[in-house]
């Protein structure tokens, strides 16, 4: 999947964005809290150039090229709760992407693992 995002970008002379993308996480009963998704979401050219977002974390909304979920995480009080540090480390690798180019794109999700 990866490697076709790639070529779609580089074929189409598109330029995509990656942005940080959180929802709130629906999980069992028996645990108590809150808990939130975190995905880094590749957008297209047509809603960056817009300043919209999609509505929601899939690859079937509007504009989305591709998902990469990070995962549900508790939502505490405080800095330190897991939610926080995923979302900063989100926002570190969204960074990281928009600063580089989409050839390097590929070995840096292969690189960071997590799910497809």
């Amino acid at each position: 999947m990866v490697n076709d995002m790639r070529d779609y970008v580089i074929n189409n002379g598109r330029r995509a964005m990656w942005i940080v993308m959180t929802s709130s996480a629906k999980m069992p009963n028996n645990c108590s809290g809150k808990y939130r998704n975190v995905a880094l979401v590749q957008l297209d050219q047509h809603y960056t150039a817009r300043n919209w977002t999609p509505k929601m974390i899939s690859t079937h909304a509007r504009g989305v090229l591709s998902v990469r979920h990070m995962g549900h995480h508790f939502d505490g009080q405080t800095d330190r709760c897991a939610y926080v540090r995923a979302y900063h480390l989100a926002q570190q690798r969204a960074d990281a992407l928009n600063n580089s180019t989409p050839d390097a794109h590929g070995e840096m999700l292969m690189s960071w693992g997590g799910s497809a």
